[in-house]
C-alpha cells in the first residue's frame, strides 16, 4: 500500500506541532500566555487523541520541522 511505510510520531512531538500551530493569536495575547495556552490546548488534544485510539504517524519523506 506504502512504498515506504508510515512511522510513529511521538507525543511529544505531536504536541510541540500542535502548540506551534495554535501559538499564533495575532497580538492579542502577551507571549507567555499564548505559549502557556498553547501547550495546554496541545497536550490536551494528544491526550484526547490518544483516548480515542489515535496514532500519528509520519511518511519519512514528508518532514516538517516547526520550532517553538
Amino acid at each position: 500500500m506504502f512504498d515506504v511505510p508510515p512511522e510513529p510520531v511521538s507525543d511529544d512531538e505531536v504536541e510541540a506541532v500542535l502548540a506551534a500551530a495554535l501559538r499564533s493569536s495575532g497580538g492579542q495575547l502577551t507571549r507567555p500566555t499564548e505559549c502557556f495556552m498553547a501547550t495546554a490546548s496541545a497536550r490536551h488534544l494528544v491526550d484526547r487523541l490518544a483516548l480515542a485510539g489515535l496514532r500519528v504517524v509520519r511518511f519519512p519523506d514528508r518532514r516538517l520541522t516547526y520550532e517553538g
